[in-house]
């Protein structure tokens, strides 16, 4: 089990801010990339995220944009080690399965996300082509969000059509929601706001894994 915080952010400022405050207290970061197109807020470009390399933090990229594979090979330069895309961001379903290779090429770790509203059923195919898929417990691209409660039933509906993928849930995590989460089946919790707005994030990434 896993808590990883997220670093959202829209702003060079707020990102190095939230970035210097995460990577010393968990060795697991994801940090967030919108183009404000897919979702409305737009992120800090790939460009002016430092040098990952020189940091012994794994990092996560959640693709919150459309085109994701333009993006890949400049997040494998970074350093980065896990991508993860949405499903909703290619009308062409076909073309998943060949992001999925794409990413897999470049020695990183393909995750598949899915919106709130996107069905179990619409991505079945998909589950025994990644290790990981990443539930969105809110509707992506803002943060303070009240999680979904039809998250609990869908990770239960992965879990039973695959039992080995880690499930990954992002959005309204806190000390309410981590317990049932994980007890839904969900192994990995993100987690933003919860932590990086409290008045000491490393005392709130703890008491979730207390929880």
């Amino acid at each position: 089990m896993k808590i990883i915080p997220t670093v959202f952010a829209t702003s060079k400022k707020e990102f190095i801010s939230k970035f210097n405050t995460l990577k010393d207290i968990s060795r697991d970061l994801q940090i967030d990339l919108m183009d404000g197109k897919f979702v409305k807020n737009k992120s800090i470009n790939v460009s002016s995220i430092p040098n990952l390399k020189k940091y012994k933090n794994n990092f996560e990229a959640h693709l919150m944009v459309f085109h994701a594979e333009k993006y890949l090979k400049s997040l494998k330069e970074k350093g980065f080690k896990k991508i993860i895309f949405h499903y909703e961001s290619t009308e062409n379903k076909d073309k998943i399965i060949e992001l999925i290779k794409k990413i897999q090429s470049l020695s990183m770790d393909p995750c598949l996300a899915i919106n709130p509203e996107t069905s179990i059923k619409d991505i079945g195919q998909f589950l025994n082509k990644i290790n990981a898929i990443l539930v969105m417990g809110v509707h992506p691209g803002k943060e303070h969000q009240s999680i979904i409660l039809n998250t609990y039933k869908k990770i239960r509906e992965i879990r039973k059509l695959n039992k080995k993928i880690r499930i990954q849930i992002d959005g309204g995590v806190n000390e309410k929601t981590a317990g049932k989460l994980k007890k839904s089946g969900a192994v990995i919790l993100n987690s933003g706001s919860f932590i990086s707005d409290s008045a000491s994030p490393k005392k709130s990434l703890e008491k979730l894994r207390k929880i």
